[in-house]
C-alpha cells in the first residue's frame, strides 16, 4: 500500500452542478486519479459554498486536518474549487507547504505547479480564471440593470398590480397595470388630501367608511394608518 496519503476536496456553487462537477462527479474523478497514481485515500472534504472568500466550514476542517499531519496531499478538479482568488491560492500553496503537504490538481496534472515554470502556469490560469468571472459578474450586473429599466421589479405599489408575458416556463415583459378598486381608494385619498384633510383624518375616513386595504382577508380585519396613507399618496408618480 502507498505510504502517500492523499485527501479530496470538492466544492460546488449551488445544487445540481453538472458535467463532472457535481460533488459525486469530482470524488469520482479524484478517486480515479488516485487510484492510477497509486495514493492512498484517506478523507473527502465536500461542501455546497461560495469561493469567494476562505471562510469555509469544510475548507477550513482541510486545513486544519493538513497542519495536524492527517495526509500528505490534497487533490482537487481545479484550481478555483479552492479558491477563486489567484492571491489565495498561492498563499493556501506556501502555507500547506509548511506542512509538507502539496495541492495536486487534476486540470494540472501535467504540470509541477511547485516549480518556477509550474507556478508562472498555475497563476496564469487562475488570473484568467478570476479575470473572467470578475467579467461576468459585471455583465451579469449590467444586464439586470438594463432589464430593470424596461421590467418591473418588486412589489406592485398600491393603486396597481403586476402582470407579465408567459414565454415558454418564463415570465418576460414584467409590467405595471392599474388595479381598478384600489385606484378607486387611492382617487379619494387624493380628493380628501386636496380639501386640507390631514393623513390620520383620510386614515380615519377609510376605516369608518369601511375601503378595505391590500392586505383585508376574510377571516381578518386590516386598518388604514396615517403613516400607510402618507406612503402612499407621497410616493413618486408611477410612469406605465
Amino acid at each position: 500500500m502507498s505510504k502517500y496519503r492523499v485527501a479530496f476536496y470538492t466544492r460546488v456553487s449551488k445544487k445540481g452542478q453538472i458535467k463532472g462537477y457535481s460533488l459525486d462527479g469530482q470524488e469520482s474523478i479524484l478517486k480515479t486519479w488516485a487510484s492510477n497514481k497509486g495514493w492512498r485515500w484517506v478523507k473527502t472534504y465536500s461542501e455546497e459554498a461560495s469561493a469567494k472568500d476562505l471562510k469555509r466550514e469544510k475548507l477550513q476542517e482541510l486545513l486544519i486536518d493538513a497542519k495536524n499531519g492527517l495526509f500528505d496531499g490534497i487533490c482537487i478538479i481545479d484550481n478555483d474549487r479552492l479558491s477563486r482568488s489567484t492571491k489565495d491560492l498561492l498563499n493556501m500553496m506556501d502555507d500547506l507547504l509548511e506542512y509538507n503537504v502539496k495541492i495536486h490538481i487534476h486540470n494540472l496534472q501535467h504540470i509541477d505547479i511547485y516549480s518556477e515554470k509550474g507556478r508562472f502556469t498555475l497563476t496564469n490560469f487562475a488570473a484568467f480564471s478570476e479575470f473572467f468571472r470578475k467579467q461576468l459578474a459585471v455583465k451579469i450586473r449590467t444586464g439586470v440593470k438594463q432589464k430593470m429599466k424596461k421590467e418591473w421589479f418588486g412589489q406592485a405599489p398600491f393603486g396597481y398590480k403586476i402582470i407579465s408575458d408567459v414565454v415558454g416556463n418564463r415570465k418576460k415583459n414584467t409590467r405595471l397595470i392599474e388595479n381598478p378598486e384600489e385606484q378607486e381608494i387611492l382617487q379619494v385619498m387624493k380628493n380628501l388630501r386636496d380639501e386640507g384633510r390631514s393623513y390620520n383624518e383620510i386614515a380615519e375616513h377609510l376605516n369608518k367608511n369601511g375601503f378595505k386595504t391590500r392586505y383585508t382577508r376574510k377571516d381578518k380585519k386590516s386598518s388604514w394608518y396615517s403613516s400607510t396613507v402618507r406612503n402612499i399618496l407621497n410616493r413618486k408618480e408611477i410612469k406605465l
